[in-house]
């Protein structure tokens, strides 16, 4: 067993869980796990954790990700994108100007509710969305709040519009392209997706499965790496306590000064440089702890 991370260039055309099962065999590993799926017709960053690193999933940050899209008017398929099949068209777009189309697009930007598309994997009734939406049943969604950061237009060559934006989790970009279209008194449907960002897990910095069969486990980072979370190092003498995710004291740190507020996580480390857990800072009878929750010794 190894423990590590990959910052993933996921290719169109294969499920989240299709890669990571040939990553499973690639390296040879049982357990691994990713950090917010992609559909299958998207390409871009996915993070993937194995062995151990796997631990780390809940503590990593992907409240923000980045998309660039691509979306065609006058089309639009029960899936919201090209997998699907057509049940709407119309040459409404013919009639927009390009002011028109970037007012409606840039609109979107802030705060909002967004209904999520029948082909998701949402749970309704102990079923998932798209599971039911492939008996061809369709049924009522809540609506969600999602926020968007930032959104850009790249291009207008209608009917094609292509964009950019920034997201809060949650936030499904085939039924923002289904808004901006009815916005616009037409139709439209996802043409091309591509993730640039997730949490910190950035584009520039991901490997492709191709470069993983070359170069193998050396292309992982260590478990923590992404994690975004203060440091903080424990005395050798009390390496053993903290191995043994037992409580720990102010005395028992290196640092005298430290600077977390109640509930706040940070990694623990040894004087050498060795990780040994993920901690939270808690009080307990008035006594400030601090807790090693998730031990990678």
């Amino acid at each position: 067993m190894f423990d590590g991370t990959a910052n993933i260039l996921k290719p169109p055309g294969i499920s989240s869980f299709a890669l990571i099962k040939k990553l499973r065999w690639l390296l040879d590993e049982k357990t691994a796990g990713h950090t917010g799926t992609l559909d299958p017709a998207a390409a871009g960053v996915l993070g993937v954790c194995f062995g151990r690193a796997t631990k780390t999933i809940p503590f990593l940050d992907d409240s923000r990700k980045e998309y660039i899209c691509e979306m065609k008017l006058g089309t639009r398929t029960d899936t919201l994108d090209l997998e699907g099949e057509v049940i709407r068209e119309d040459l409404n777009w013919n009639q927009l100007s390009q002011s028109e189309v970037k007012a409606a697009v840039l609109s979107f930007k802030g705060e909002q509710k967004q209904v999520p598309p029948m082909y998701s994997a949402l749970h309704y009734q102990g079923k998932r969305l798209y599971q039911l939406a492939r008996r061809g049943i369709v049924v009522e969604r809540e609506s969600r709040e999602i926020e968007i950061f930032m959104i850009e237009l790249l291009e207008i060559n209608l009917p094609i519009i292509r964009f950019k934006a920034e997201v809060s989790r949650g936030t499904y970009i085939r039924s923002l392209v289904r808004d901006i279209a009815e916005k616009l008194n037409t139709n439209g449907v996802m043409t091309f997706l591509l993730r640039t960002k997730s949490g910190l897990f950035k584009i520039e910095d991901s490997v492709s499965y191709e470069e993983i069969e070359v170069e193998g486990k050396d292309l992982l980072q260590t478990p923590h790496e992404p994690l975004n979370l203060p440091h903080y190092t424990i005395k050798d003498e009390e390496y053993q306590r903290a191995a043994n995710g037992n409580y720990l004291i102010k005395d028992n740190f290196v640092e005298t000064d430290i600077k977390l507020d109640i509930g706040d996580y940070f990694l623990l480390f040894s004087e050498s440089g060795k990780f040994i857990a993920i901690s939270q800072h808690l009080v307990k009878d008035n006594y400030h702890l601090y807790q090693p929750l998730k031990v990678f010794i």
